[in-house]
């Protein structure tokens, strides 16, 4: 009989729920949404892996360089070291069925499809049952969904206003902080 894995994990989308933007500041530092960095160093890394789980169609488009994103990620979790919060792993797909040159093509790892959830799955032995995605697209939402993951929509961003798709994520929160706050809510309310 295969073993459950019972590794949890908490997945945020970059753009929207983290950052303002996936480029430098001109100073070097990152344009986090507020309190985005003092939320994720709320959750328990001994109960919660992190990790991040981004589209890059504007890669894919050539409006962002690949190296400026790898930038950003590097400073990011650089941050995120620094304030004691550790980053399992950022994916990320650069790929659209209508992007530019070597970027075009279609991916299973290009939410709504779930293969970054699978991907980690398999990588870090996660329970997807038990792990939860905070995004702020439909696209987000619907990925995670099809994974069989937890969904938290929340409001800054595109809001989930971007309508790609019709879906229903399990809470809509006003940002990443009280996304975080519901989580733990969740979780503590599923011990008792």
């Amino acid at each position: 009989m295969a073993r459950i894995p019972k590794n949890q994990a908490v997945f945020f989308e970059l753009d929207g729920v983290l950052i303002e933007e996936p480029r430098l500041r001109p100073d070097g530092t990152v344009p986090y949404l507020p309190h985005a960095l003092e939320a994720l160093g709320r959750i328990d890394p001994r109960q919660f892996m992190l990790f991040g789980a981004s589209n890059r169609m504007d890669i894919a488009f050539g409006e962002l360089r690949e190296r400026d994103f790898k930038k950003l990620s590097e400073r990011f979790l650089a941050d995120a070291e620094a304030d004691r919060i550790p980053i399992g792993k950022i994916y990320s797909c650069p790929y659209h069925p209508k992007g530019r040159t070597k970027f075009r093509k279609e991916s299973v790892f290009r939410k709504p499809a779930p293969g970054m959830f699978k991907m980690a799955q398999q990588e870090f032995e996660l329970n997807l049952g038990r792990c939860w995605m905070i995004g702020h697209t439909t696209t987000d939402v619907l990925a995670a969904s099809r994974a069989g993951m937890g969904t938290i929509l929340v409001e800054t961003g595109q809001a989930g206003k971007d309508g790609a798709f019709w879906v229903e994520p399990h809470f809509v929160e006003p940002d990443i902080r009280h996304a975080v706050a519901r989580i733990m809510s969740f979780e503590h309310a599923m011990r008792c």
